[in-house]
């Protein structure tokens, strides 16, 4: 029966297991860590140098590694997982040298899983943190077969492994290999030379770091001592709390309980034992009873003694599940998570899940509010489902040009790709490069930009930078074709087209109307150019700059505008108290009906706009109309913060 009771131990960490694996794949997903952190891996020797330059490199460089598989749902979370229980069965495997078999060796491993997948939640989380710990619970198990293997070599090599952990892991890994050392030996050695041994290997430990930043490495001093560090760009910074804290924590708790335990179970085993006599009473009278027993009584017996540790298994497994429900949901943010959906399907170009993926954001968000646009654009549809979005910041909700700070040199990089203007985003993307140096993101778009503009020897230095990261070989051949005939760009339709639209001057300017308009000016039918200059004139409230820009480009756009075109055409001349001359851009009647509607609706808030932005959104929360009314930042003086 004890066969049995570790098959269902082993069946209930698997199901565990798997809720784990699903929960981080639909719930975290480990894309948005690889998107939001810009992880790579390159397989150059001087990538590498970089990060044998610090103490914790070689494990950072191992996450980078690991973390670039983030960049798939299935395999990203599969990582994850066997991290988290790779880290429970060391445990387990120390815990049970001090105190034997134990009854809790799903709850240790469901515990290192929950801890692992709780930390994940929070997107700025760094893996390296993990892939340290996991280290430095390897290198205690490797000097508890040493010193069991060769005790007399324990404290030389228990100095090597530190040593060579603190270079590889850092300075905390070190701590918590130097506590739970020194409880191993507590437990394991009863010699009084140990108790000089001991201080004296946590006094060593506690200042190798100091010594290693005073005199080895060009190092600042958090570095070799933090569970986690800057190194990476502020923007993704992450702030340790008590969830990294508990994880880093739990070996040593766990060892330093099993010597405890173990310690009382000692204690209790040499206690003072009954008498003789009482001992013999208690066996005759056994005796007796056992001739009296049936055939039974034995079974029901031994199903009450075997059903012991399956209830109690199970009754872990309950706990766990149970905590594991309710603190996973709620401590996943759920509203970043949404906003990094959108923001991520965007740099993919995945327009349609971009509408889709806004829907579940909560509220107003800027960035959300550019990506909205940028995907309406590229559908071609900016004009005609502008304001299904409130457009809170007005005319900053198309264009968020300002501080390299963020993912604002990303977006901008994208944009103005988007639009033809090259010069603009290679602007952009060296920008984000002092940011993100090995991004993937970047070097591809680096490759498209330099393509569009010729460059072809700089096309393929970014190139060739990119093929030394495994994930993207099948993207490089693919672009290395361009390269090696150069005429293949001239068929390109996206790229061709692009040509185009580059203005002839190359000029960076700070307003981006400016930009439109030359656009415009290099491409009359450039008409994504077109529709951004128009909506953003719309956005400002300058009707009459419309009306004229709109007239002379009416080629784009034919008989039948785009809604928020002709929305603002019929209050253009409402306001102005003209009817369209023949020749002229027309609105649509149907339009003007629905104007009539809408002024029949606002009368009686005069200019209560807030009353009326409450009661009219229903019907007219998607016109330009409503906007100007209602929404605006000229009527709100609403101030829109950015990240």
């Amino acid at each position: 029966m004890e066969l049995n009771n570790k098959n269902l131990t082993n069946l209930l960490l698997v199901i565990g297991s798997l809720y784990a694996w699903w929960f981080t794949a639909s719930a975290i997903n480990p894309q948005l860590h690889y998107y939001l952190q810009q992880s790579a891996f390159l397989t150059d020797f001087s990538f590498f140098k970089g990060f044998a330059r610090y103490p914790g490199g070689i494990a950072d460089y191992i996450s980078q590694f690991i973390s670039q598989f983030f960049h798939y749902k299935i395999a990203g979370s599969l990582l994850i997982v066997l991290t988290a229980v790779g880290l429970g069965m060391i445990a387990i495997r120390l815990v049970e040298r001090i105190a034997g078999k134990i009854k809790l060796s799903f709850s240790v491993i469901a515990i290192y899983l929950w801890l692992s997948i709780l930390i994940q939640c929070n997107y700025y989380y760094p893996f390296y943190a993990s892939v340290r710990l996991l280290m430095a619970v390897s290198f205690i198990l490797m000097f508890d077969w040493a010193s069991s293997k060769f005790p007399q070599w324990r404290y030389p090599a228990a100095l090597i492994l530190a040593i060579l952990l603190f270079y590889c892991a850092g300075g905390a890994a070190l701590f918590i290999f130097a506590l739970s050392m020194i409880i191993l030996q507590i437990h394991n050695s009863g010699k009084k030379a140990d108790w000089l041994y001991l201080p004296l290997f946590a006094l060593f430990s506690g200042l190798l770091p100091y010594l290693s930043y005073k005199y080895v490495f060009l190092v600042n001093l958090p570095l070799v001592y933090d569970l986690t560090h800057s190194k990476s760009p502020e923007i993704i910074f992450y702030a340790p709390d008590y969830k990294l804290y508990a994880l880093y924590a739990l070996l040593p708790s766990l060892l330093f309980i099993a010597m405890l335990y173990n310690r009382l179970k000692l204690r209790m085993e040499k206690a003072p034992t009954v008498s003789n006599t009482k001992k013999q009473d208690i066996h005759k009278k056994g005796l007796k009873k056992q001739d009296n027993r049936t055939v039974s009584t034995e079974h029901t017996s031994k199903v009450k003694t075997s059903a012991s540790p399956v209830l109690w298994v199970a009754g872990q497994f309950l706990i766990m599940a149970l905590l594991a429900v309710f603190t996973l949901n709620a401590t996943l943010d759920k509203t970043l998570r949404n906003k990094l959906l959108v923001s991520y399907y965007a740099s993919n170009e995945d327009w349609e899940k971009v509408l889709q993926s806004v829907k579940a954001v909560e509220g107003y968000d800027l960035f959300v509010n550019v990506d909205f646009n940028r995907a309406l654009a590229n559908q071609g549809k900016l004009a005609d489902n502008l304001f299904s979005y409130a457009q809170l910041a007005g005319p900053s909700g198309l264009f968020i040009d300002g501080k390299v700070t963020s993912d604002i040199p990303f977006i901008c990089c994208d944009q103005y790709y988007d639009l033809g203007f090259m010069h603009e985003a290679q602007h952009w993307a060296f920008e984000a490069q002092t940011i993100f140096p090995n991004s993937p993101r970047l070097l591809k778009r680096l490759v498209q930009i330099n393509l569009v503009m010729g460059d072809y020897a700089l096309a393929k230095k970014f190139l060739n930078q990119l093929d030394h990261n495994m994930l993207f070989h099948q993207w490089v051949d693919h672009y290395q074709k361009y390269i090696d005939d150069t005429t293949l760009v001239s068929k390109d339709p996206e790229l061709a087209f692009k040509r185009k639209c580059e203005p002839s001057e190359s000029f960076t300017a700070g307003d981006a109307t400016v930009k439109l308009t030359k656009l415009v000016e290099a491409n009359p039918g450039n008409r994504m150019a077109m529709d951004y200059l128009l909506c953003s004139i719309l956005l400002e409230g300058d009707l009459a700059s419309f009306k004229s820009l709109i007239a002379k480009n009416n080629h784009l756009y034919g008989s039948s505008l785009p809604r928020a075109f002709d929305e603002a055409l019929v209050l253009y001349y409402y306001i102005s108290r003209q009817d369209p001359v023949p020749g002229e851009i027309k609105y649509s009647v149907e339009r003007q009906k629905q104007f009539t509607t809408f002024v029949n609706a606002i009368k009686p808030f005069g200019s209560d706009w807030q009353s009326a932005r409450q009661t009219l959104a229903r019907a007219f929360g998607n016109t330009y109309w409503y906007y100007l009314k209602c929404q605006s930042p000229n009527v709100t003086k609403a101030q829109i913060k950015r990240k």
